[in-house]
This record gives structure tokens, C-alpha cells and sequence, in this order.
């Protein structure tokens, strides 16, 4: 692939970055389990994770990045520098207005967005403190951004996912030195305000160091490119919160049921982010400026054929990777869940319960992924229309679903609907994609050689599974280990079948290693 480089470049940083983040959700399922605090300290942190998924590659980055790149393609530095400006001036006055309204009215905000919670004294309480202490942080996520931004659009994408290695480092600093002072959530609450700014502080030294565009407090004079910004960027954020409101329809429903739910679906939905960020985020961050490049040029003809080739590649390429990941996570997520979270205050009953939610998520992952890329295709494409009937269709799907299936099946229909709403996501998607010469019979038997190499893989992961026995006496180094063995059993069968098929990736790939 032409932007293979590049492609490793973000998903080994977010490999990194994902780490780290089990780690930090090890050493909480040691100090809290699926408690009280766990639970409303989880609720608290999806409200400043709401506007980060808002104004990063998923909304302000689309429009952002394409606009930005436009003019420095045009070698208008000076242009680039003022429009980058008076946006994240604007964005920044509009974190504040909000964050202030927050802060003064938490308890209708979460009351609103948890309405479980309101017959539980302590958890309503608990709630409204983390969420006061971890909002301000959308002031700095929302700057952020802008600064992120920047980088996507330069293509310093090393030096861009650096920032969420260091929300992870300083995440699981606040939750140790606070294990035996202040509560494990409180240090959580307080991590992440700490976290957001020290990310801030990181971007903008960056951009000095690299002599890029960086933009800096102004008054908004609201020139016809702000403007005609802000106008494509409205109904990209509407997108991009629209398939967010998901995450809130189950943080809904999930109020009203047991303790230690909300910490289920959470946990399991961390480790089904693994693939889907390596694969299905990475690779949008990386399609973004490269679409948008070839946009600019002036050559109409040559710029869709060459659009076409890379929405080819990039989907070919994420399904390889993604597909057989789903049948090992799938088939193996009870011991998954039990090597990484199983210890300290996180009972066997708890593993259990994550290990079926897990299970359930994993087989919506092709869906999540392949929506990130045909999404980010769209917007690079400056189509935010596509993306927001998929989206608007997925949250209606994902409302009725969650009232039908959670009554029955507890925190596990609240999976499946999830899951479910994903596929439908997925599905509009590539009905407004099939319009372009893309999914030919080429694609097709391309495609057809993946799922019958996969299918191989889950009968070689079932017949090991009887195999594998995992010892809490062991390290959990040593327990991984035994898990990766069992898994690499599946990925080599997996790739020396693409191989017998004749796939013309693997192909490549060996006679690259040949020479």
C-alpha cells in the first residue's frame, strides 16, 4: 500500500497507547471493581470523552484537516496560520460557555443523562463530584483538537499519537499515588483534568518546535473561510455526536441496572477498542489528509480513479487484519478477560459477565471498522450527508433495540443492540459507497478468500481452546503468553490459507521477503 509507512506509524503508537490503557484499567479492576464508585466514575468520564470524539478525527479533524491542508497545498502559510487561529478561538469560547453550564448544573446533567441514578443517593452524589471535577478538561480536549489538527494535516502522525501515551501515563500515576490517600476514582476524576492539560502544553510546544502552523488567541472576525468552515462543520459534529448519543443511550438504560453493569460494558468495550483503534481509527486518521491531498489537485478524472484504488486498499486491507481477530477474541474472551482483569476486587462472577459482553461487542467489530473508514472517506470527500443518515439510522436503532432486548437480557442486550446498530451503520455506509466503481467482482472474490480464511481460523482456535489452561499462580505475563500461543495457532493457519487461496496481499508481502 502506498501508505503503509504511515499506516504503521499511527496503529503501532496506538498499539502502545492501547496498552497502557489495559494497564490502567488492570490496576482499577484491582482497587475497584465493579463497585459503586467504579460505575459512577465511568458515567462522569463519557461526557468529557463525548466532545473529544466530537472535535477530533471523528468531527473537527474531518472538515479541520481537509480545509487546512487545502491552503498549505496552495502555499498560503499566512491564510493557513489566521483561518486556524480565529477557529480555535471560536472553539475555545464555545468549551468554555459549555463547561461553565455543566459545572453550575451537574446534578439535571447527570440526572438527565443517568436517570437511574436518581433513586440512589450515593450514586447520584459520586456522579455529579467526578463529573465537576473532570468536565473543565473539555476546554483543553477541545484546543487539543485544533492542534491535532495541525498535525494530521502536516502528516506528523508519530509526533501526533504521542498525546494519548500521555494520558495513560499520567492516568495510572493519579490512580497509584491515590490507591491510599484520596479514593481510586477521585484520583481517576482528577488524572484526567491533569492528563488534558499536560496534552495541551505537549501539542503547542510541538508545533513551536516544528516551526508549524500554530494557531493562537484572536478575536474572531468571522472571514468568509471561517465562516464556510463552520457551516461544513456543523453537521459533521452532528454526525459525529449522533453516533456518540449511542454511547449515552447505553449509559442511559445501564443506570437503571445492577451495580457493576456500567463497568462491565465498559471494560469489554476497552479491549474490543484494541482492533478497532489499530485498524479502524488509525487507518481513518491516516485516509483523512491523504483523500484530501489528492482533492486539491486540479486533475478530476485521474483524482477519482486514484480515490477509488485507495478506498479499495484501505478496506481490503483493515479486513484482513480485523476478521480473524474477531474469531479469537470472540472465542477466547472468557480468558481474556479473566488473565487481564481477574484479580483484587473484580470477582469470578464479574469475569463472567464482562467475558459474554465481550464476546457479543467482538462480533460487531468488522462493523465499527470498516464505518470509521467509509466515514472518513466521505468527509475527505466533503459528503458529511452520507454519514449522518448511517449515523442517524444506528441511533434509532440502537434506542429501540436497548428498550426491546435490556428487559430480557440485562447488560447483554444492551450489547447486542450496540452491535446490531453497528451493522446497520455499516450497511448505509456502503450503499451510498456502491455508487463508485468500488465493490466490483474483483472485490468481491477478494473479499470471499478473507471469510473462507477465517472460517478456518475459528475451527483451529475451538480445537486448542480444550488446551489452555490459565493459573492465577502464574505472572500474567506468562498467562498472556500461554493465550498468544493458542491465538498465533489460528493467525498461522489464517495466513498460510490467504496464501493457498492465492490472496494477493500475502502474496506480495512473501515475495517482498523472498528478495
Amino acid at each position: 500500500m502506498i501508505f503503509l509507512k504511515k499506516f504503521l506509524t499511527v496503529s503501532g503508537m496506538t498499539l502502545l497507547s492501547r496498552i497502557l490503557g489495559v494497564v490502567r484499567e488492570m490496576i482499577l479492576s484491582i482497587y475497584l471493581g465493579a463497585s459503586v464508585e467504579m460505575d459512577t466514575c465511568l458515567v462522569a468520564m463519557k461526557f468529557p470523552k463525548f466532545f473529544k470524539k466530537c472535535f477530533s478525527e471523528e468531527g473537527l479533524h474531518s472538515v479541520f484537516v481537509p480545509s487546512l491542508a487545502g491552503l498549505e497545498v496552495q502555499n498560503k502559510k499566512k491564510f493557513a496560520k489566521l483561518f486556524s487561529s480565529e477557529v480555535f478561538s471560536i472553539i475555545c469560547y464555545i468549551s468554555i460557555i459549555v463547561t461553565t453550564l455543566v459545572v453550575i448544573f451537574a446534578k439535571y446533567f447527570v440526572i438527565f443523562m443517568a436517570p437511574g441514578f436518581a433513586n440512589d443517593p450515593e450514586k447520584l452524589s459520586l456522579t455529579i463530584e467526578f463529573t465537576r471535577i473532570m468536565f473543565p478538561s473539555v476546554i483543553f480536549l477541545s484546543l487539543q483538537a485544533i492542534y491535532g489538527g495541525v498535525l494530521v494535516s502536516n502528516q506528523r502522525f508519530g509526533l501526533y499519537t504521542v498525546s494519548p501515551l500521555i494520558m495513560n501515563v499520567v492516568l495510572i500515576t493519579a490512580i497509584l499515588l491515590s490507591k491510599n490517600g484520596l479514593h481510586p476514582g477521585r484520583g481517576l476524576a482528577y488524572g484526567v483534568l491533569s492528563a488534558t492539560i499536560i496534552q495541551y502544553l505537549y501539542l503547542y510546544s510541538i508545533l513551536k518546535k516544528n516551526k508549524l502552523t500554530t494557531p493562537h488567541f484572536v478575536i474572531p472576525k468571522l472571514t468568509n473561510s471561517v465562516k464556510q468552515f463552520f457551516k461544513k462543520l456543523a453537521p459533521v459534529i452532528a454526525s459525529a455526536g449522533v453516533a456518540q448519543i449511542n454511547v449515552f443511550i447505553d449509559s442511559f438504560f445501564s443506570s437503571y441496572l445492577f451495580t457493576g453493569c456500567i463497568t462491565y460494558l465498559y471494560f469489554a468495550d476497552r479491549l474490543n477498542q484494541f482492533p478497532l483503534s489499530i485498524f479502524g481509527i488509525s487507518m481513518s486518521i491516516v485516509l483523512l489528509p491523504e483523500i484530501s491531498r489528492i482533492m486539491a489537485k486540479k486533475n478530476t478524472d485521474n483524482n477519482d480513479q486514484e480515490i477509488q484504488n485507495i478506498c479499495k486498499e484501505s478496506i481490503l486491507f483493515t479486513l484482513r487484519l480485523t476478521l480473524p481477530v474477531v474469531v479469537v477474541i470472540a472465542s477466547l474472551s472468557y480468558y481474556f478477560i479473566d488473565v487481564i482483569y481477574g484479580y483484587g476486587k473484580f470477582t469470578k462472577f464479574d469475569v463472567s459477565n464482562t467475558a459474554t459482553v465481550l464476546s457479543i461487542m467482538s462480533l460487531g467489530l468488522p462493523a465499527y471498522v470498516l464505518s470509521k473508514i467509509l466515514s472518513a472517506i466521505f468527509f475527505a470527500q466533503k459528503n458529511t450527508k452520507a454519514p449522518i443518515r448511517a449515523a442517524i439510522a444506528a441511533i434509532c436503532s440502537n434506542l429501540i433495540l436497548n428498550a426491546l432486548l435490556m428487559k430480557k437480557f440485562q447488560f447483554a442486550g444492551i450489547a447486542i443492540a450496540t452491535m446490531i446498530s453497528g451493522y446497520l451503520q455499516m450497511f448505509i455506509l456502503s450503499k451510498h459507497l456502491g455508487k463508485a466503481d468500488i465493490f466490483n467482482r474483483q472485490f468481491v472474490t477478494q473479499i470471499s478468500k478473507i471469510f473462507l480464511s477465517t472460517l478456518l481460523v475459528h475451527l483451529a482456535v475451538i480445537l486448542s481452546k480444550h488446551y489452555i489452561i490459565i493459573n492465577h499462580s502464574n505472572t500474567i505475563i506468562n498467562n498472556l503468553l500461554i493465550l498468544a500461543t493458542y491465538s498465533s495457532i489460528g493467525l498461522i493457519v489464517y495466513t498460510f490459507s490467504l496464501y493457498l487461496l492465492k490472496d494477493k496481499a500475502v502474496i506480495d508481502i512473501l515475495n517482498k521477503i523472498k528478495k
